[in-house]
């Protein structure tokens, strides 16, 4: 089963949970060459009136200036685009389920059914992404899913009805926050680096295209891997210059674009937050500190969801159904609203080096014989729904291989990365009574 996720911040393309395709929806469009993703978004800086990163949210038959060969709006782009994604198949004409973000009007689905049947696709079914994240989690009162692409984010109202066929989730509501797009976000960003090229060494990268390109790569790259400072290195005419910049730094800076964000989600409640948003630094403690009880959300979350509900979304076996693609903004609910921390997952240790001792109450990682000084410290909560794991003050770690600076929920079987130590949560199971 094909599934495309379209959310232009990370465009995916799974076939049965294997990753194909996974580039950011960015062009560079020169007179006679287009080029997409990583690659066009690593020449953004050096030919910025060249560059398009709104292709995808746009969806529509906005001209394209300057044009380039065979591309001349922005429907355009998302056909060559949608060209690589097939190619990544190596099929002729793939069946496959879109996954579109929750703002996508039904103006653009029709544009994208059109230029995906142009590229060689077969669209079964069109998955609005709020439903299908929410569709596997459990939660009590309200729940919104989270989500952030290149130029807005997302806040998708979600509710759980009762109906003849069993409980349903779907979509209420959505808002979008465009100040709080990654895109934006990152302009910020950039502005914190240049500044403390000015401060620590008198020169400002954001002069030259060059400089400006290496700023722009180095800082994606370390927002990506989570660590609570990086640095970040210039090359011009032979001279080489450095600076660190730390994940609080960044998010200190983007503190009035995530206070709009959170006066869009309004009181307090339960958020089903995806993996786009976990990568922003501070972005989820933010959340957290306002109250707000966090379902975070792996990067195969929506692809395991719709794979799961392949039977609700696609129509049976020979029957062909309605002619042209499913809209599903409906899917059935899980029963209940059980705590991913069941008492057969709760760790009962915590092991590192060969070393593990019991987690009778909460546990600081420094109480732990294999620590090192200078290591990334972080605490180890037990409370009545479960067992999390919170980073020190302006530390960043990695549950499972992703990178947390936030109270984070975890069982037994996690491993909790700080530095090079691996801290591995498990249940030790009683011999005499079987557990």
């Amino acid at each position: 089963m094909l599934v495309l996720d379209i959310n232009d911040a990370d465009i995916t393309l799974r076939r049965n949970g294997e990753e194909l395709y996974r580039e950011p929806g960015v062009a560079d469009v020169a007179p006679k060459t287009t080029v997409l993703g990583a690659e066009a978004r690593a020449r953004s800086r050096l030919h910025p009136q060249q560059s398009h990163n709104e292709f995808w949210q746009r969806l529509n038959a906005d001209p394209v200036t300057p044009h380039g060969r065979g591309v001349a709006n922005q429907a355009d782009l998302v056909y060559v685009q949608l060209r690589e994604l097939r190619a990544a198949t190596g099929e002729k004409r793939p069946a496959v389920v879109v996954v579109a973000p929750s703002a996508v009007t039904n103006e653009q689905f029709a544009v994208l059914l059109g230029v995906a049947a142009e590229a060689g696709f077969d669209v079964r079914a069109i998955v609005d992404a709020s439903v299908a994240a929410a569709s596997r989690q459990t939660w009590d009162g309200s729940c919104a899913v989270v989500d952030v692409s290149l130029q807005r984010a997302t806040v998708a109202r979600v509710e759980r009805v009762d109906t003849d066929n069993g409980p349903m989730v779907r979509r209420a509501a959505v808002d979008e926050i465009s100040a709080a797009g990654f895109a934006p976000l990152v302009e910020g960003w950039i502005d914190v680096v240049a500044d403390r090229f000015v401060d620590s060494t008198r020169f400002d990268p954001l002069r030259i295209a060059t400089t400006e390109q290496q700023v722009f790569d180095q800082l994606l790259a370390g927002i990506d891997t989570g660590t609570a400072e990086f640095a970040i290195e210039v090359d011009h005419h032979e001279v080489t210059r450095r600076v660190s910049v730390s994940r609080h730094a960044l998010a200190h800076k983007s503190t009035q674009r995530y206070e709009l964000f959170a006066r869009a989600l309004g009181d307090p409640g339960t958020l089903a937050v995806s993996h786009r948003v976990l990568r922003l630094p501070g972005f989820a403690g933010f959340l957290q500190e306002a109250g707000h009880q966090l379902l975070p959300l792996t990067p195969d979350a929506i692809d395991v969801a719709v794979r799961d509900q392949a039977e609700h979304i696609l129509p049976p076996p020979g029957d062909p159904g309605r002619p042209g693609a499913r809209l599903i903004t409906s899917l059935p609910a899980p029963a209940g609203t059980a705590s991913r921390a069941t008492p057969s997952k709760r760790p009962t240790h915590v092991l590192c080096n060969a070393l593990a001792i019991p987690l009778a109450g909460d546990l600081s990682a420094n109480e732990h014989p294999a620590f090192r000084p200078g290591s990334p410290n972080f605490r180890i909560r037990r409370g009545e729904n479960g067992v999390t794991v919170v980073p020190a003050p302006d530390t960043a770690i990695s549950l499972n291989g992703m990178p947390i600076d936030f109270e984070h929920p975890a069982a037994a079987g996690d491993t909790i990365d700080s530095g090079n130590l691996a801290f591995h949560l498990i249940a030790v199971v009683d011999g005499e009574t079987g557990g």
